[in-house]
């Protein structure tokens, strides 16, 4: 299994079994939740051409939010690529009008299940498997309430802690203790850092908005474009 970091946000592809995934591509300038008044970010970086991407076979959105389900970027992808998603988050694309095949995870050609957290709209977590490899991708962090009792070769999350007051969220972004308590659980060989970029925010939220970044040496911390092939597999 090949995981390439797209952006320094939390768009990525992934590739195996000869299937290329992409993952929550948000590549537009900035995203507004509700209206720019209450949030809108900017990436501070460039960002990739949707053109210039290797053409995904699907693409999985994680969660309903614009920096994950960017309407902007997604209607710039090939209307027959198939979209995968929850069914809450497919009713949200189905009115766009755009994608002619949507999936819910029961679906697809291969194994993706979400797992139960005990925040099931924010810190959502995903099991997905490939004839080699299992990794779970938490972008928001997660505390699970159960374990799966399978061999995990790769935990993506964030090391990021973004703290919002209850009344606009709670904690966002679980940051680098609950990560590496996720990869222990787990019991995963690999930490690989994710949804942890430095964006420009302005509107309501980011006046509340407290953010701690960290670093630790045990977490992997890819570049845009950089990859990590697990148990050095390669397509």
């Amino acid at each position: 299994m090949q995981l390439t970091k797209l952006n320094a946000d939390s768009s990525w592809m992934f590739s195996f079994d000869g299937l290329h995934i992409l993952v929550a591509p948000w590549f537009s300038e900035a995203q507004v939740d509700f209206h720019p008044w209450f949030s809108r970010q900017f990436h501070q970086s460039p960002q990739p051409a949707v053109g210039e991407l290797q053409q995904p076979d699907y693409i999985f959105i994680s969660h309903p939010f614009t920096d994950h389900c960017n309407k902007e970027t997604l209607l710039q992808f090939d209307n027959n690529i198939p979209v995968i998603a929850l069914p809450s988050i497919l009713k949200k694309i189905r009115k766009w009008d755009h994608f002619h095949k949507l999936m819910t995870l029961e679906e697809v050609p291969f194994t993706i299940q979400v797992l139960q957290t005990k925040n099931a709209l924010v810190h959502k977590a995903y099991l997905i498997e490939s004839a080699q490899n299992k990794i779970v991708y938490a972008p928001h962090g997660a505390m699970l309430k159960n374990i799966p009792n399978v061999k995990i070769d790769a935990v993506i999350s964030t090391t990021l802690c973004y703290e919002l007051p209850f009344f606009l969220g709670g904690t966002i972004n679980l940051g680098l203790g609950k990560a590496k308590q996720l990869q222990k659980q787990l019991k995963a060989e690999l930490l690989i850092d994710t949804h942890n970029e430095d964006k420009k925010g302005e509107g309501l939220v980011s006046w509340f908005a407290k953010r701690k970044f960290s670093k630790d040496d045990g977490v992997i911390n890819l570049k845009t474009g950089e990859l990590v092939e697990l148990n050095g597999v390669t397509l």
